[in-house]
């Protein structure tokens, strides 16, 4: 699984493998569209910092960063994030940087996303 990524899986080992791991609660589909469609990124072990060109990530594709502090909790708290950033793709959400949302909007969103969570990870 982690081939499928090419170079769109950024960071640390420990950062990969949560990844990888949460993908296993998720059907094909999911996995595949994750994997051809989404930049996961997170801290490096051997850099401080690095540079993504604006025609590497295409319009169609998406960015989730993961903190060095999300990755400092319990296996649980990480797989559920993953799972529920996953979810706000899968379900198209929108961001509000740039495109102002509503308070209730951005509510909506982050329920639906905790329960695209809750549907694989509690099965």
């Amino acid at each position: 699984m982690k081939k499928s990524f090419g170079h769109k899986l950024l960071g640390n080992s420990h950062m990969k493998n949560m990844v990888l791991k949460t993908l296993n609660f998720f059907p094909e589909k999911i996995v595949e569209y994750v994997t051809k469609n989404c930049w996961i990124v997170s801290s490096f072990e051997d850099g401080w910092a690095f540079t993504l060109r604006g025609d590497e990530l295409k319009t169609n594709e998406y960015l989730i960063f993961l903190s060095d502090e999300l990755l400092k909790e319990e296996e649980s708290q990480i797989i559920w994030t993953i799972a529920h950033e996953i979810g706000h793709i899968v379900l198209g959400h929108r961001n509000s940087i740039g495109v102002p949302q509503s308070k209730s909007e951005i509510k909506k969103q982050e329920n639906e996303a905790d329960e695209f969570a809750k549907k694989y990870l509690e099965e």
